[in-house]
C-alpha cells in the first residue's frame, strides 16, 4: 500500500477513527497493529524488519528506566 494509493485514503480515516473511538489505554497498541498492517501489505518481509525495532526499542527503554533507578549509567563528558 503506498501513501498515494486508493487504498491508503481508505485505510487511513478508518485508522484515525479507530484511534479516537477507542479507551486511551488501548490507543498505542491499535497504532502498531495498524503500522503492522501498513507495511505487510506492501511486502510482508518488512514486519520482521519491525518487530525486530519494536523488540530493541521496548527493551532499551526498560533497560533505560531500570539504569535511572540504580543510579547507573554512563556519564558522557
Amino acid at each position: 500500500m503506498l501513501f498515494n494509493s486508493i487504498n491508503f485514503l481508505i485505510f487511513f480515516p478508518i485508522v484515525t477513527l479507530i484511534y479516537f473511538l477507542i479507551p486511551y489505554r488501548f490507543r498505542y497498541i491499535w497504532l502498531l497493529l495498524a503500522s503492522y498492517y501498513f507495511y505487510m501489505s506492501w511486502n510482508p518481509v518488512y514486519a520482521l524488519l519491525m518487530l525486530t525495532s519494536t523488540f530493541i526499542t521496548y527493551l532499551s527503554g526498560i533497560l533505560i528506566e531500570h539504569s535511572d533507578k540504580t543510579g547507573g549509567g554512563i556519564l558522557l563528558v
